[in-house]
């Protein structure tokens, strides 16, 4: 059974209400064992009979826990495209916000000078090759230096280089998709001058998609990368993913952990940059189902309950919260069966003997 902690506003209340109390009436000891003890006249409890007491067994149940915690969404991936070369936008190929396949062209520039650069670094590399294997010839022959091989062999490997950027140049004129993306924004239009450098568009992945959000030191110390997590927006679409990552840095002001989930996106529902709650269920621990109305308070302000053992002695003990309703809270921390005091808790303190029947 999932229950989901939204009702922290009434367990904070009926803590308040507990302290309040606690406050104004000074019933609460410096001992958590004798938190309870009444204001005024004392007499001696030897010489009365035992305070009678309600008590409902209560055994535990296998509960699962969850993390949840309200994030956002994130491209997976986001590049600024910027030209390898200079010229001008001669074309732009595809819309802003259209999802474009990988080595899809996305703009053109002006050819201009580069096919004729290409060529003419083509027919150097073709007389440099004529140069090099005359000079070897003749070297080997004993007709030319050493020196002169070398010098026509730097000659054409430097005619290559040429050919090889030349032809680099002409191919940058298109620029293309590196991967599947949308085109979330262009930063050029048609007829624009580009120097080398510029940017002239931002493409974000959205398959997969991450969400984004921070847990505490506590949660950070069970949550392992690769563990099952769940993504949800906020028109209820719900998907599974795992946990890719978790920071190693707290963040400064608020001391928690960046985590970072992810999860198919081929549909596109998850847009980048609006609100997904993360819920990461956590191993299953025994747990009991607690009437808010039974929390006690001890001195020191740990929350928790008052139980009877089987000798019928008052024990106060404390509890962890878990989760919750506005009628009933899952706590941990407690053995696997209990008799809690439901009735007549007001008026018995740890070490008390008591009387006790038993709820139906």
């Amino acid at each position: 059974m999932k229950l989901k902690f939204n009702s922290s506003f009434f367990i904070a209340a009926t803590i308040l209400a507990l302290a309040a109390i606690w406050l104004l009436s000074g019933q609460f000891s410096s001992d958590p064992k004798k938190s309870n003890s009444f204001t005024g006249n004392v007499e001696d409890k030897t010489s009365l009979p035992p305070t009678k007491v309600r008590v409902l067994n209560s055994r535990a149940f296998s509960y699962k826990p969850e993390i949840q915690v309200t994030g956002e969404t994130q491209a997976s991936r986001e590049i600024v495209l910027r030209t390898q070369i200079a010229g001008k936008v001669k074309q732009i190929n595809s819309k802003k916000g259209v999802l474009i396949a990988a080595g899809k062209s996305i703009l053109q520039l002006e050819k201009e000078d580069y096919p004729d650069i290409v060529k003419e670094a083509e027919a150097r590399v073709r007389q440099r090759e004529l140069e090099f294997a005359a000079a070897k010839k003749l070297t080997k022959k004993g007709f030319r230096s050493e020196t002169k091989y070398a010098e026509s062999l730097a000659n054409l490997q430097q005619a290559r280089a040429m050919q090889k950027k030349s032809r680099q140049n002409l191919i940058n004129t298109d620029i293309l998709s590196p991967f599947e993306a949308i085109i979330s924004d262009y930063y050029v239009e048609k007829g624009d001058v580009l120097k080398k450098g510029d940017p002239v568009a931002h493409l974000i992945d959205l398959e997969p998609i991450l969400i984004k959000a921070f847990i505490s030191e506590k949660h950070r110390l069970v949550i392992k990368p690769g563990a099952t997590a769940y993504g949800i927006l906020m028109n209820g679409t719900k998907r599974t993913g795992k946990i890719r990552y978790i920071s190693p840095i707290a963040e400064k002001n608020t001391r928690t952990f960046k985590v970072e989930m992810e999860i198919a996106n081929e549909d596109k529902k998850f847009a980048e940059g609006i609100t997904a709650e993360l819920i990461i269920p956590l191993p299953s621990e025994p747990a009991h189902r607690i009437s808010a109305a039974l929390f006690s308070l001890a001195s020191n302000g740990e929350l928790g309950i008052k139980v009877v053992d089987g000798n019928d002695i008052v024990d106060f003990l404390p509890v962890e919260i878990l989760g919750g309703s506005d009628k009933e809270v899952v706590v941990g921390g407690l053995p696997q069966t209990l008799r809690v005091i439901t009735v007549g808790q007001g008026f018995v303190q740890s070490g008390d003997k008591v009387q006790t029947f038993t709820e139906n």
